[in-house]
């Protein structure tokens, strides 16, 4: 297979390397269908939304959508490039040539000498406001108001007072669906295009995101632009993707906010974007063999990220091999991504596995048994068990809320203020008992009072009031250390073990296991650390 060699930058140094990416099988040129894996012929690789319904009609001998050819015939009126149109260049009734096509798709767009992403709704108007808010960003002003942590400052200059055509611009089906997250960031000379051949650099579109984000994050009504927190986490992530390789756990924050026809698309649309190719694309397999070999496949990289989504499985209902597992669904339900970054713990290399046949395997470190356990509360209730054990305000948010919504010292962070864990504590607990209500507008002082520095953690708070609505909750000790996890069927002695998973601070997350089902996970939660205590050596176990 010839293909095709790119220089580009290598992001973990100075120096320009030469990149050997697959290329593809066909592409379409002058209306006609090209060989493109025998030669070098650069060629534009396409990013669009199929149609909800599309049309097929026969085309050179095999089905083609009626919109990937108007694609092409509108395209190649302004460029004598040769395009890669996956409808048309894909042969989508050969199930071979079409795994090993979807194989390559990562490298195809890296490979492209140009990504052209098809958003119909951006016109000239969405251009002249995208172009002022990058320019707005560049301001000292805005650089003033970032120091200061206010957010709402800061989304006015990025959206000019929420610009109506930026409500137009990200309405589009574009950003909503799971492969065009990949297929835009993984070349660098990406472009938005309108309906009438209107252009963007993507990098300014994203560049005005992350103040957007930022302020989605503070409201409390999840509607910003039209669109919910989730959404401007996944495409403010975007930008973090283009410059480096992502962590599978924060490429599940992102991508599984959006949607695929195909289930199977959820985990094969992050492979380029996790540098996990090395996995072929099977659409006959179950999709519950899907996730578990992309998890199973980022651990065996030392990636163990993944395991930050795993405390939203129900282990419950959870299929045989599956209860550590964390699957689209279970993530788009959840509101939004905890602001706190997790990153993978080097463990040492390990051949020996215990557990059974089925599952995923992690290592993890015992601390022990678990000494003491706590009646089921509500959260309450173990708010208040919690004070009585002596826990400062601090644990007592990070063990109850830092999964969910972000380590209290991250939030003081992100609004620009410090030691806000018990004023965060105090409205979350005042919101779920009803002494305030969650419809008070409080929500940053915006509009009508002066900006006060640290005022947006209300909008955490008010995000932690729904984590454990309904929930029964309890308190777990062992001789390494606590954690708080919702009530389970787990019966016989339980264990805490350390995962492979730690904070910037080096909190760990932790998992409850029984001995009675000692190979299938109770619960995962975070752990906060007893002084002094040590814990038992790296085990590596196949969790069913």
């Amino acid at each position: 297979m010839v293909k095709l060699t790119k220089v580009e930058d290598n992001p973990r140094s100075n120096v320009k390397v030469a990149t050997t990416y697959a290329r593809p099988q066909n592409c379409i040129r002058d209306g006609k269908l090209v060989d493109s894996a025998s030669s070098a012929e650069p060629y534009i690789a396409i990013s669009y939304a199929w149609d909800i319904r599309p049309s097929f009609k026969e085309w050179e001998g095999r089905r083609v959508t009626e919109q990937a050819l108007h694609i092409a015939d509108r395209l190649s009126k302004h460029t004598s490039y040769a395009l890669w149109i996956d409808a048309i260049c894909i042969d989508q009734d050969n199930e071979p040539v079409k795994m090993v096509e979807l194989a390559k798709m990562a490298d195809i767009y890296r490979g492209a000498t140009a990504v052209l992403c098809l958003v119909p709704e951006i016109d000239q108007t969405t251009r002249r406001v995208v172009e002022h808010g990058t320019g707005m960003i560049d301001l000292d002003g805005f650089r003033a108001l970032e120091q200061a942590g206010d957010t709402h400052g800061m989304y006015m200059f990025a959206s000019q007072g929420s610009n109506k055509a930026l409500y137009k611009l990200f309405s589009s089906r574009w950003w909503t669906r799971v492969w065009t997250f990949q297929e835009a960031v993984l070349n660098h000379i990406t472009f938005l295009v309108g309906e009438k051949e209107e252009t963007l650099p993507i990098s300014d579109v994203l560049k005005i995101s992350h103040p957007i984000s930022r302020r989605a994050a503070t409201q409390k009504k999840d509607n910003l632009l039209g669109q919910s927190s989730s959404f401007w986490d996944s495409v403010h992530s975007m930008s973090d993707a283009m410059k480096a390789y992502m962590p599978l756990g924060t490429a599940i924050s992102s991508v599984w906010r959006r949607q695929s026809t195909v289930t199977h698309d959820m985990a094969y649309s992050l492979l380029g974007v996790c540098r996990l190719e090395t996995i072929t694309p099977d659409y006959r397999l179950s999709v519950e063999k899907v996730f578990a070999d992309l998890v199973d496949k980022a651990s065996s990289k030392g990636d163990f990220s993944w395991l930050r989504w795993s405390h939203v499985v129900d282990r419950d209902a959870a299929c045989e091999g599956m209860s550590m597992v964390p699957v689209p669904a279970t993530v788009l339900a959840t509101p939004a991504s905890a602001i706190t970054e997790w990153r993978s713990v080097e463990v040492p290399q390990m051949s020996v596995v215990r557990g059974g046949a089925a599952g995923v395997c992690i290592p993890h470190r015992s601390t022990g048994v678990i000494r003491w356990q706590s009646e089921p509360e509500d959260i309450k209730g173990v708010i208040n068990m919690l004070q009585k054990l002596s826990y400062g305000p601090e644990d007592i948010w990070n063990l109850l809320f830092g999964l969910h919504v972000g380590f209290a010292c991250d939030v003081d962070k992100a609004v620009g203020g410090s030691g806000l864990a018990q004023a965060l504590l105090n409205l979350a607990t005042g919101y779920i008992d009803g002494t305030i209500r969650l419809e008070d507008s409080e929500d940053d002082l915006v509009g009508n009072k002066p900006y006060t520095r640290g005022y947006g953690f209300t909008a955490y708070a008010s995000m932690a009031a729904k984590v454990w609505k309904n929930t029964q909750l309890v308190v777990m000790r062992s001789q390494g250390g606590t954690t708080v996890v919702p009530t389970h069927s787990g019966t016989g002695q339980a264990r805490l073990h350390r995962l492979p998973v730690a904070s910037h601070r080096g909190t760990c997350l932790c998992l409850v296991v029984h001995d009675d089902t000692k190979f299938r996970a109770s619960a995962i939660g975070v752990m906060v650390e007893d002084d002094h205590a040590g814990s038992g050596s790296w085990q590596f176990t196949r969790f069913s």
